[in-house]
């Protein structure tokens, strides 16, 4: 039988991410239009520029520059979808981000933009035509035939060769590989209109900084690939170097480079926006295997889908998506099995969901437990003065309801017990230890700011949709759950969700405010889930509280629980 993975690939990411490539190759010639347009610009001849711009764009010259182009583009679009991910990889120290980008298979898509970006700029010589386009030039001056080398073609080309190695560099370093959901569901191609707006302003501030920053870079190595070319071919080499200080102040020069620099991330970013807005995209799946070929490839199947994070995140978008808009659907998690009577579609998706909270409440939980166990404290007798580190007593970390069969009662889980350490892991950590306290060593070991805390929920987009379809499930009930499936595990439902506001709100306690000050400056995507979790947890408990109202008090909780409970009806929390 087919697994749901596989089913997946040949029957929805494989036409998705066709559909973005095949539309980035149909914009491909619009935008080497708009750049042919740009790098034409005569200001003093506007109509002698616009009819040349026209007779260009129906040349045989342009047809072959649109054809190589999309070819390059198509290429790199379908390599490099297995680049693109829905969990961050976040460094814990600058040293581990320096690995990761040297790792082969991000070395194999570097030289992929390097490749790409040469020939992308190599179309842009031969859009701009006079002085950039052949890199070897013949001289008419003597009566026989001297060639030169045509260093303004070389820069370019370079130039292309260095943004696409910038642009993997930037596209791992800020997480633009990184899949996020959209907050709010639009059509595609509002999306598109939205997001490539938005992108065109980064391109021009990528090029901008770029640019600026290849100019040392070309003064000081430029004559690295001048020489190459001379010595493998028969051109001499140019009256006036373009590494040298007079060479670089030419202003036609810089414009037409950041030109290019903004058609190059252009044309990668629309392919890299198309492929996340359509793999972004809702998908439907059965709540319960009516026909044969529905089995294994159900709502619960994708819920429970390891092996593939994209499918999974699917999976539980689709549950939150039921759990808000689609009463029909709804209505078939609430039905009842015939003939039993058994509410196995709710029990399905209720297991899976509770699951993932509890998952993330304990790996929080953990994290908390070595925060506290590093937080040094002082005696409450004898000499006060001699700091002692936390002892990890336990303390009311878990709620429990009263049915659970194994109630803590206000005793938390058992800390983390240490195991024994051998003598090459003290060598090492003694290593460590000293390397971080030279300065230059220091910098790369040192750990960076909440790296920790944003690896913690560098997952919790799934929780999020977990609660939320949770809290949507459970105040749908009040009015559409006929045989009361969903109201038979409110217990479970309020102690998970409350369990893990708890854990997350005692998590960001105790981070330092200096540290979340940190956090929500850098730049990167993945920075805002941690709160985003911690807000929707908030509102899911207000939203079943407001719901259901005094009335939840009589379900079988622990005081505790109870005691939450009664801050969230009174706003206080």
């Amino acid at each position: 039988m087919e697994t749901l993975d596989s089913w997946y690939r040949r029957e929805v990411y494989s036409w998705r991410t066709g559909a973005a490539v095949g539309w980035t190759l149909l914009l491909q010639p619009c935008v080497l239009a708009m750049y042919l347009i740009f790098c034409t610009l005569d200001i003093s001849h506007p109509l002698s520029w616009i009819a040349g711009s026209l007779s260009m764009m129906f040349s045989t010259q342009y047809m072959f520059m649109v054809v190589v182009l999309t070819l390059v583009s198509g290429v790199l679009g379908v390599l490099m979808s297995s680049s693109y991910t829905v969990v961050p990889d976040i460094p814990l120290t600058r040293l581990h981000g320096l690995v990761q980008l040297l790792l082969p298979a991000r070395l194999l898509r570097c030289l992929m933009y390097l490749v790409s970006g040469a020939v992308t700029a190599w179309v842009c010589t031969s859009c701009i035509g006079d002085r950039y386009s052949s890199l070897i030039i013949k001289s008419d001056s003597n009566d026989r035939d001297v060639y030169y080398l045509n260093e303004y073609h070389l820069f370019l080309v370079v130039y292309g060769m260095y943004s696409g190695v910038m642009y993997n560099i930037t596209m791992y370093i800020h997480q633009n590989n990184l899949i996020q959901f959209p907050v709010l569901e639009q059509a595609k191609f509002f999306q598109v209109r939205s997001r490539l707006y938005n992108e065109f302003l980064k391109s021009l501030s990528y090029s901008l900084w770029h640019t600026a920053y290849f100019y040392p870079f070309y003064w000081m190595f430029g004559h690295i690939p001048k020489d190459f070319v001379l010595h493998h071919t028969t051109a001499l080499s140019c009256e006036t170097a373009l590494n040298s200080v007079w060479g670089l102040l030419d202003l036609f020069l810089l414009y037409q480079t950041f030109l290019c620099g903004v058609f190059l991330y252009l044309t990668w970013t629309v392919s890299s926006v198309l492929y996340k807005i359509y793999n972004t995209e809702h998908y439907a799946f059965p709540v319960e295997d009516v026909f044969d070929d529905q089995k294994n490839k159900c709502l619960v199947d994708a819920l429970s889908c390891k092996t593939n994070s994209l499918l999974q995140c699917l999976g539980f978008y689709d549950v939150c998506h039921l759990s808000r808009k689609s009463g029909v659907r709804r209505s078939v998690v609430f039905s009842l099995s015939q003939p039993g009577g058994h509410p196995h579609n709710w029990n399905k998706l209720y297991t899976a969901c509770v699951a993932e909270v509890n998952a993330l409440n304990q790996k929080v939980q953990e994290a908390n437990w070595k925060v506290f166990a590093s937080v040094p404290v002082r005696q409450a007798s004898g000499d006060k003065n001699v700091p002692q580190t936390y002892t990890g007593e336990k303390t009311a970390t878990t709620l429990s309801y009263r049915g659970a069969s194994a109630v803590t009662n206000g005793d938390g889980p058992t800390p983390p017990t240490d195991k024994p350490v051998s003598n090459l892991q003290t060598f090492k950590d003694l290593t460590l230890q000293y390397l971080k306290k030279k300065p230059v060593f220091s910098y790369f070991l040192s750990e960076l700011p909440d790296s920790k805390s944003r690896k913690l929920f560098a997952t919790c987009q799934i929780q999020v949709w977990a609660v939320e379809a949770l809290s949507n499930f459970a105040t749908a009930s009040y009015s559409d759950d006929k045989y009361g499936v969903v109201q038979r595990s409110l217990p479970e439902i309020i102690t998970a969700v409350v369990n893990l506001q708890e854990n997350v709100e005692k998590h960001f306690k105790l981070a330092t405010t200096t540290s979340r000050r940190n956090q929500k400056d850098l730049g990167h995507n993945d920075t805002q889930l941690g709160y985003l979790l911690q807000t929707t947890l908030k509102s899911s408990m207000y939203k079943v509280v407001n719901t259901f109202g005094k009335h939840i008090l009589s379900l079988n909780l622990s005081p505790e629980c109870v005691r939450k409970l009664r801050l969230f009806m009174d706003y206080k929390e």
